[in-house]
């Protein structure tokens, strides 16, 4: 039985169980009486005799089993569903209010994959669990019925039924290995053609690399071709035996069981009507295990993959409103701050300790070369890494413990991981604003803005960068890092941030933390920071020597 399955859905939505016991135990007692009714019918017919009372039965129990099993398919949709909107909701607050590095560690496949392939899943094995559970019940009650018919011919049909499903459920499992390889081969597959078309530019450069590619993609092709004839061939079998087998039960019926039992002629007729009547719900319960397994794996992986989350993350914020930015009217300071986290192989990167002070309303340039930890810093001061000792003031004033979102609403930041939403997510801005913020950033010509959010986001990512300067511009915070914006603009537009934006916004008195390699606008900063492997080499004020 899918117990986790059972279980989060309990949790999740009240114990609906015991109603949906109920329901199918009416619906397959009504389906159970129809062949009783049915086979006493033949035999009043056989007799020359028409019975209205067993017709008054038959509507009777036709109306019970329609209404018990559409009232459980309808209360076990709205509940699965129900759970998974919850599950998906939780989830994604979760990770919303989940540590950012912890996070990461999850990795994002895992996380893509869990919230919407393991949900689908159970989603569309709700319709089986509830079908295989009306069918174990009505089978059980039809074999009640036989049991009463004979009891000889019960264990007999019990023990032969039990075999062939044995024998279908051992074959089933080869087709589930066939599957999850199939599927991993259509992965790989996938993967290669997506490095073929990405990179079709290098590829065209190089005869051995197309080859070298298209030799795997034709490995990985053939080896898919043979899983795929291989599952056909063998879900195929499994059709082919699963009707065989039902024949071969009928001729149990009809030439074996006679010659066992004396005197069963009489009842052979009740007895066939009554496998004909389970062939169908046995067949449905069998083939419905493979997948309500699967539902059951799923559930259990989204129970695990909460409990992660949640590992990770912090209690979410009371409803209330939005945190207010933390005051700043002097400086930002480090004293001793330092911060950790793993690498690749156990291996960490650290930055500190280090002393600094950022005044309000200054243009700070932090230079360093790659892996000196200029990002990681601004990180740290942003709030969005916690520090590993140390501390950050803000006005001589250390950041509260529930402060840390205050930390955050004081900063505008674009980092050079940064994502581009398709829409203006938490911002109120009139169309006037955002038009000229669109012409400021030489962006009229390529997108507009609507209800819908921006026209499009397949730019380049110079372009790219300069709608999420429009996105920081409207959002009109006190602080703003920009983590080598530069880097990817032409040579006129980047002039244009340096010598223009960036003294503009420190003119409505912002406070400017720029990360950066170009030395040639060194000038423009009020100081420069150099960095080094995560150590803070020196500072030079504008006219003043470094120190």
């Amino acid at each position: 039985m899918p117990q986790t399955l059972l279980s989060l859905l309990a949790r999740e939505t009240g114990d609906i169980r015991r109603d949906l016991l109920i329901a199918l135990l009416i619906s397959a007692a009504a389906n159970t009486g129809i062949l009783v009714i049915i086979n006493q019918a033949s035999a009043s017919a056989a007799e020359g005799v028409g019975d209205l009372r067993l017709l008054g039965m038959f509507i009777v129990a036709m109306a019970l089993y329609v209404v018990g099993l559409r009232f459980t398919f309808g209360v076990a949709t709205r509940a699965v569903e129900s759970m998974l909107a919850q599950i998906r909701q939780r989830l994604m607050r979760g990770i919303a209010h989940a540590d950012l590095l912890a996070l990461r560690r999850l990795r994002e496949g895992r996380l893509l994959q869990s919230i919407s392939q393991d949900t689908i899943v159970i989603s569309e094995s709700q319709g089986l669990l509830v079908a295989a559970a009306h069918s174990a019940l009505m089978v059980a009650m039809t074999g009640v019925y036989v049991l009463t018919v004979s009891w000889p011919a019960f264990l007999i049909v019990v023990v032969v039924i039990a075999a062939g499903a044995v024998l279908y459920l051992a074959r089933s499992k080869e087709l589930d290995q066939l599957a999850a390889r199939s599927s991993r081969l259509e992965a790989s597959f996938l993967g290669k053609m997506s490095d073929m078309i990405k990179g079709l530019p290098e590829v065209k450069l190089s005869t051995a690399r197309r080859e070298a590619l298209l030799g795997e993609l034709d490995g990985v092709g053939q080896e898919l071709c043979e899983v795929k004839v291989r599952t056909t061939s063998v879900y195929n079998a499994n059709a082919i035996f699963s009707q065989s087998f039902f024949y071969a039960l009928l001729a149990v019926i009809v030439f074996v069981l006679p010659a066992l039992i004396d005197s069963f002629a009489p009842q052979a007729p009740k007895l066939l009507s009554s496998v004909l009547f389970i062939f169908g719900p046995l067949s449905t319960l069998i083939t419905a295990v493979p997948s309500i397994g699967r539902a059951d794996r799923a559930a259990a992986s989204l129970l695990q993959l909460e409990a992660e989350i949640g590992r990770a993350g912090t209690p979410p914020p009371a409803p209330g409103p939005v945190p207010r930015p933390l005051g700043m009217t002097q400086a930002i300071e480090c004293r001793g701050l330092q911060f950790h986290y793993p690498g690749e192989a156990g291996e960490t990167f650290s930055i500190g300790p280090i002393d600094l002070k950022l005044p309000q309303g200054e243009i700070v340039m932090f230079v360093g070369g790659n892996g000196s930890g200029k990002t990681t810093l601004l990180k740290v001061i942003a709030g969005l890494y916690k520090p590993s000792a140390g501390q950050l003031l803000f006005d001589g004033k250390p950041v509260p413990p529930d402060g840390q979102q205050r930390q955050r609403e004081t900063f505008g930041a674009i980092f050079s991981d940064f994502h581009l939403f398709p829409k203006l997510y938490g911002i109120e801005a009139d169309d006037a604003a955002i038009a000229a913020e669109f012409e400021a950033m030489r962006l009229t010509d390529k997108l507009s803005y609507s209800e819908e959010g921006f026209s499009t986001r397949d730019l380049s990512t110079g372009q790219r960068k300069r709608v999420a300067m429009v996105v920081a511009m409207l959002e009109n915070r006190s602080i703003l890092i920009f983590d080598e914006w530069a880097a990817e603009q032409d040579p006129e537009f980047r002039a244009h941030f340096y010598e223009e934006l960036l003294p503009r916004l420190k003119a409505k008195g912002k406070t400017l933390l720029v990360a950066t390699h170009d030395d040639r606008y060194f000038d423009i900063a009020d100081m420069v920071v150099k960095m080094e492997l995560g150590r803070l080499v020196s500072t030079q004020r504008r006219g003043e020597a470094k120190s």
